[in-house]
Order: C-alpha cells, then structure tokens, then sequence
C-alpha cells in the first residue's frame, strides 16, 4: 500500500481541476493584450448559411476577413476610423468607427475573458494533448443572453483555447484556431493592396 501511495502521490499533485486549467488558459489569453490575439470566428446560420471571419487585433487595431454565402469583405478599425473592402464590388467604404460597432467586434476577442463567472465546470474528458470542460449555466446566472451550455476544449502545451463551441437560439456558434502574436503590419491598412478600387468616404 505504501508504494501505491507513493507512486499514485505525483499523479494526484499533478491533477488540476476545471477552473485551475481555466484560470491558467485566462492568463495566457491576457498576453494577448500585449502581444495581439488571432482567432476565428464561425456561426452557422439557419436558410442565411455559415458565416466565418478570421481576427486579428493588437490593441485597439483590429483586421476582419468575412466570408459569408455572397460575400467577402475585409474590415479594418482603430480607435477612429472603420475601413471596409468588398470583394465582390471592388468598393472600399471608409466611415467614423462608432463606439457600438467597436465593442461588438472587440467582444467576439474578449469572449475567453471571465468564462468561468456564471458557469459551473465539468471536466468531461482529457487527453495527452488536451482538456474537454463542459460549461454549464449556474442556477444563480440571471443572464438572458448567456447560453445554457459551452464546450471548451484547451491544449495542454500552450493552455491556450483550441474551440469554444455553443449555441444561442438556432445558431451554432464557435471560437477556434487561437494564437497569440500579432505584428502592426497585419492589423494596418495598407491602400496599396487596392489601387483600383472605388473609394466612398462617408466620414
């Protein structure tokens, strides 16, 4: 008995519970604040269809690429201004970047931020490379807007998120392929990249 104890002792230290491994993922997320965050972002739509954009944003410098059934756009925002390429059209629209569409994009990046407050935590499964936690709605969450459950799935070299997947109403949504590290050039517009386009400027 002895010895099982004494080898079962390091696995039982080693052992970590849902909002340990949470926590820890928070704080490799908050680098991101310094260093820039990438993500992508799905929703799958009922009749409209999958809608996809891959984020990059350092500081307050955000670059969208937007797919959706008819459409793709490139939007790029700072603190001032909204800049938004339309493939289809060949039209670059420029406009004031109001204070509304900038918390509704920057919040698809905050989503990682706080996800346990609300939630109960299940580890549901763990391999050799990652931690499957179930999120489920706590009873004393009043919020309407927060849904009743989440599937987190963390790696555990980088404990960073591999996919938050939930759904709200009839649309599936997930957050996937997060990496930290974004360079001032990929979140700058650069007018070279669209010589021929047609600029309306609505500023």
């Amino acid at each position: 008995m002895a010895l099982v104890a004494l080898l079962l002792g390091p696995v039982g230290m080693a052992a970590q519970t849902p909002e340990e491994i949470v926590n820890k993922m928070s704080a490799q997320m908050d680098r991101g604040d310094a260093e820039g965050l990438v993500l992508d972002f799905n929703m799958k739509i009922p009749v409209v269809g999958n809608v996809t954009s891959h984020n990059k944003v350092l500081g307050k410098r955000m670059r969208m690429e937007v797919t959706a059934k008819d459409k793709r756009s490139i939007i790029w925002t700072d603190e001032t201004t909204r800049r938004t390429y339309d493939k289809q059209t060949n039209i670059l629209t420029i406009e004031a970047n109001t204070t509304a569409a900038d918390k509704q994009e920057n919040g698809n990046m905050e989503t990682f931020k706080g996800i346990t407050d609300g939630y109960d935590l299940e580890l549901q499964k763990e391999t050799a490379d990652a931690w499957f936690i179930l999120c489920k709605k706590a009873k004393t969450n009043r919020d309407k807007d927060d849904p009743k459950r989440m599937e987190l799935c963390i790696a555990k070299t980088s404990f960073l998120p591999i996919y938050l997947k939930t759904k709200l109403s009839m649309i599936n949504i997930s957050f996937e392929h997060v990496s930290i590290g974004v360079t001032e050039k990929e979140v700058a517009f650069d007018p070279n990249e669209f010589p021929e386009a047609e600029i309306v400027d609505k500023r």
